[in-house]
């Protein structure tokens, strides 16, 4: 992201509970704020909240970023929703960035030795594994059970602490970190009309027998 970008609205409704939202200008959040709702009831007055704390109005952003996931699909794709309205307003782009993706390179920054594999959690007891083979080569994001993840055979990077994998790192909050993982080319993508990412739909298992299972 350059500075001509800035400032960006920027907004994650990826979690399982929750929305943020922020402004990034210079480098550097100037505002942002949280709420625990979904992102349904939360994110336009969020946006608005956010917007009056930097001092600013929908004319002054220049660009929009928005979290594709893999998460929370209704968070997900609300959000997309808001960015595609808010930047067909003005004219503004719209970049998008993946959660595990910017997981791995903060993980990466950090220090955390190749090979790893970046996990969050998914749906019907399944979770979204992002395999880092190296520093240049993530593979694709998978959706798999948690026996598949544990035999996997890489060492677990998680964003909040799992119970069923107590041996993870747990790296800090990836969204303080933002500003300078956008600086990098490969953590963000313009893309006019975003949506969620569903890594579902390669699931090697994806078939109506999966439909059938209780959650």
């Amino acid at each position: 992201m350059n500075a001509h970008d800035q400032p960006c609205l920027v907004i994650d409704g990826s979690a399982r509970e929750g929305v943020r939202v922020g402004v990034l200008a210079d480098g550097r959040w100037v505002a942002e704020a949280a709420v625990a709702a979904g992102a349904l009831e939360a994110t336009t007055d969020l946006a608005a909240e956010v917007l009056k704390k930097a001092h600013l109005k929908f004319i002054d952003i220049k660009s929009y970023a928005v979290c594709i996931g893999p998460g929370s699909m209704l968070g997900i794709r609300v959000s997309a929703m808001a960015v595609r309205t808010w930047a067909t307003l003005y004219q503004r782009p719209i970049y998008v960035w993946e959660s595990l993706k910017l997981l791995a390179e903060h993980a990466l920054a950090q220090g955390v030795k190749v090979p790893f594999a970046v996990i969050n959690e998914s749906r019907l007891k399944r979770w979204n594994l992002l395999a880092v083979k190296s520093a240049d080569s993530f593979e694709p994001t998978v959706e798999l059970e948690v026996d598949q993840v544990n035999a996997n055979g890489l060492a677990l990077v998680v964003n909040h602490t799992a119970n069923l994998f107590p041996n993870a790192k747990v790296m800090d909050d990836v969204w303080s970190h933002l500003p300078k993982l956008f600086l990098k080319k490969e953590c963000l993508k313009l893309e006019p009309k975003p949506d969620a990412l569903n890594p579902a739909a390669d699931y090697a298992l994806w078939s109506g027998e999966r439909h059938r299972r209780n959650p």
